[in-house]
């Protein structure tokens, strides 16, 4: 009831062992929901065996939400046949979050466990489900009860749609989308007369499929897809800047820009812990980064007008190469020798944070400045004396502003 807010009234039914019929108005009527466009799956496309069928259709999360229920390990039930987590609360409100930015559906499935007493017909002629061996398309009827449905896979999204209270600013929106957005559903139909042991294994083998054979998704991709998705954010930015810096003499080809790279430098932490604070279009705490030093049109940049884009970018590698050339003057050696850390996510996310302090003081200098500034380090980068491990980029950043005397 904590994450769900006023959904959580259909467990509580549940719990009390109560139906339809128990609540509300007492009404003869009942009438199955129909589902008009309902995809059967012919077994041999599956390989399920037992027996279990597979139909695909959208639902909408209202009716999902009042007509399912999840068998969570945590939970008042008492059996040790139960295998789902709990319900996240940051997950659901960050999906929520999505669901009213973005008003739109999920594309992937939600996996769920059908009740027995559905039934079909196509042209109005009612059919036997054992009896379609290829694809077709027909009308699913479903009981439209509470706690009916058994989700196997998908709680999150589902219920990321709760009915929310009245101190919700989200509510409003999202009730609306509750009725308007359908949920794409695979559906499973077990065999009538099957055990309910025996249901819940193949449930629990499904779920334990998908959530521990998906293989998550490497950050350099999510960089990549954030680049794309939203090119003047952050990451989007700094993952565009690093791809033109490693095209560039000073970095070249350094850069683990794909899987296929291999013994370069990742770029993930780089981007996130030091990298998007020197380029962002909104500095924090007033700190005077790139974007506050570029004379460029600023307007247009924040409209994505791409020449103002490129225009930033270009600008970023340049100021970035113009300071690491000095770098690599003062440590040439170390720079040139594959032992060494200089080149280590450490060492690169301390000196651009160290940049960020310089030109937050001094602003936009030359080449000459950082060649006369950065003499006054001495560090000692060989793989056995560099002090600096882990992500103590922070730590060895203080310690070249330290030496700098720039504080």
């Amino acid at each position: 009831s904590k994450c769900i807010k006023k959904s959580a009234r259909y467990e509580i039914f549940r719990f009390l062992g109560l139906n339809d019929d128990d609540i509300g108005i007492i009404t003869a009527e009942s009438s199955p929901k129909e589902i008009k466009t309902t995809i059967i799956t012919p077994k041999s496309f599956t390989g399920i065996k037992d027996n279990v069928r597979i139909v695909s259709f959208m639902i909408s999360a209202e009716t999902l939400i009042k007509n399912s229920y999840v068998l969570r390990k945590d939970n008042w039930e008492d059996s040790s046949l139960l295998y789902q987590r709990l319900i996240q609360d940051k997950r659901i409100n960050s999906i929520r979050k999505f669901l009213v930015t973005n008003k739109e559906a999920f594309y992937n499935n939600i996996i769920v466990a059908l009740p027995e007493d559905i039934s079909f017909k196509k042209d109005n002629i009612p059919i036997n489900i054992d009896e379609i061996n290829k694809h077709d398309v027909c009308t699913m009827l479903i009981p439209n009860c509470m706690n009916s449905i058994c989700i196997i896979d998908g709680q999150h999204r589902i219920y990321a749609h709760y009915e929310g209270l009245e101190t919700d600013s989200d509510e409003p929106k999202i009730s609306q989308l509750r009725k308007e957005l359908h949920l794409l559903v695979t559906g499973l139909i077990f065999p009538k007369g099957m055990s309910d042991t025996k249901k819940i294994k193949i449930q629990s083998e499904i779920f334990l499929d998908i959530n521990s054979n998906a293989k998550p998704v490497s950050q350099d991709v999510l960089l990549h897809i954030q680049m794309v998705k939203d090119p003047i954010s952050d990451f989007g930015l700094s993952r565009s800047i690093i791809d033109l810096l490693n095209k560039k003499s000073i970095f070249l080809n350094k850069f683990e820009m794909s899987l296929l790279d291999e013994n370069k430098i990742k770029i993930a932490s780089i981007i996130k812990f030091a990298l998007r604070y020197l380029i962002t279009l909104d500095p924090k705490d007033g700190r005077k980064n790139l974007f506050f030093h570029w004379d460029g049109d600023k307007e247009a940049l924040k409209k994505m007008d791409d020449a103002s884009l490129n225009k930033y970018k270009e600008f970023c590698v340049e100021k970035i190469s113009i300071y690491f050339k000095a770098i690599k003057k003062h440590f040439k050696s170390e720079w040139h020798d594959p032992q060494s850390k200089i080149l280590s996510v450490i060492s690169i996310n301390g000196f651009i944070m160290s940049y960020l302090a310089l030109i937050d003081k001094y602003g936009i200098k030359d080449f000459e400045f950082y060649d006369k500034l950065l003499s006054k380090l001495d560090f000692d980068f060989s793989k056995d004396n560099f002090p600096y491990t882990s992500s103590q980029y922070a730590k060895f950043s203080r310690e070249i502003i330290k030496k700098l005397e720039i504080e």
